[in-house]
């Protein structure tokens, strides 16, 4: 009866990864771990519509937007009616719980306030962030504490994250708000443009993966793609031909800017960080690892040998989860945890 008390009125610790496409929780429980889009619904399921055709049904899936964008939180009701719910579903005990949440390095001090008070006015008591590139280093098997320097790149949805880890510590860190999204909504912006058809998003989300015949240049074999959208003047679903060189061209300025950080990032890099991050290559997490090639591209350009970690999709939720285990029966530990100095 005492133990189930105690449990009751303990304060419980939950870990939030909250991403431009994703929305992770974990609440401490064992296996009581939530993952939903990051999505709110402008219109309700059982909202009655006046002229339901094929095109509004088309378009109605779409209907929905992301309360961040850039990594960040832009509209933070938004925010709050995104993880209210799931906070809820993950609280046990009569205590409101910790949460350990993380943020890109580039993050302004008020963003930061702002993911704080979002999280706080979704139903937690406390709120400690850490970077989500450390998250994603632990997450990927990194041994952190390690004395030579290692790199992540984690590209996600709204962001591409570079940090150089040292000795425990974040050496250097920098960011562009530039990650898969832009490649999406660059692919989807040409084809409406020159064919007047919007492609679905899974169709955009495959053709992001032709990256992976960048590399070849002028020697790309030149080539049809089918691809299903819903023509914007006719208003009904059709099939058309995309050739791979207006996807590839699409892509290039995006792939530009990331591969633009990277590349200035590493030339920042102190000699001796510099020699020692050849010998350790650069790991990549993040939904961006999963399109094929982008290892090579990035491999390329840098010069240095790049792996994709064991679960590049989930590698910062599961950082902040070993984080969250490390400090777990420490008390107060949210107050042990400030947001490092990065060096620029």
């Amino acid at each position: 009866m005492l133990s189930c008390f105690r449990q009751i009125l303990s304060q419980p610790s939950i870990a939030i990864d909250l991403g431009t496409a994703n929305t992770r929780v974990y609440a401490g429980q064992g296996e009581d771990f939530r993952e939903e889009p990051s999505l709110i619904q402008h219109i309700r399921q059982d909202q009655e519509v006046q002229a339901p055709d094929d095109y509004f049904s088309y378009l109605n899936p779409q209907f929905t937007s992301s309360p961040l964008r850039g990594g960040v939180i832009v509209d933070i009701h938004s925010a709050v009616s995104l993880l209210k719910p799931l906070l809820k579903r993950t609280r046990t005990g009569l205590r409101h719980p910790v949460s350990l949440t993380c943020a890109p390095t580039d993050t302004t001090e008020l963003e930061r306030k702002l993911l704080t008070k979002a999280v706080r006015e979704a139903g937690a008591a406390q709120v400690a962030i850490i970077p989500e590139v450390w998250a994603a280093a632990i997450g990927a098997g990194i041994d952190v504490t390690l004395p030579s320097a290692q790199i992540l790149i984690d590209i996600g949805e709204g962001v591409t994250d570079m940090a150089v880890i040292r000795d425990g510590q974040l050496a250097f860190a920098t960011a562009t708000r530039t990650a898969c999204s832009d490649l999406q909504k660059a692919i989807r912006s040409a084809i409406i443009s020159r064919h007047k058809v919007c492609p679905a998003h899974a169709e955009t989300e495959r053709l992001t993966h032709e990256i992976a015949a960048l590399p070849q240049g002028n020697n790309l074999p030149g080539r049809n793609i089918p691809v299903l959208g819903m023509d914007i003047i006719r208003r009904r679903e059709v099939s058309i031909a995309v050739y791979n060189r207006e996807i590839l061209d699409a892509m290039a300025p995006v792939l530009a800017k990331i591969l633009k950080m990277i590349e200035t990032g590493l030339k920042k890099l102190p000699e001796n960080i510099s020699c020692e991050v050849v010998e350790s290559g650069i790991c990549l997490t993040g939904g961006g690892s999963c399109i094929l090639g982008m290892d090579r591209l990035i491999g390329e350009h840098t010069g240095l040998e790049v792996r994709i970690a064991p679960d590049p999709m989930h590698s910062v939720i599961n950082g902040a989860i070993q984080t969250l285990e490390y400090w777990k029966g420490k008390e107060n530990w949210w107050e042990n945890i400030a947001w490092p100095c990065i060096p620029a």
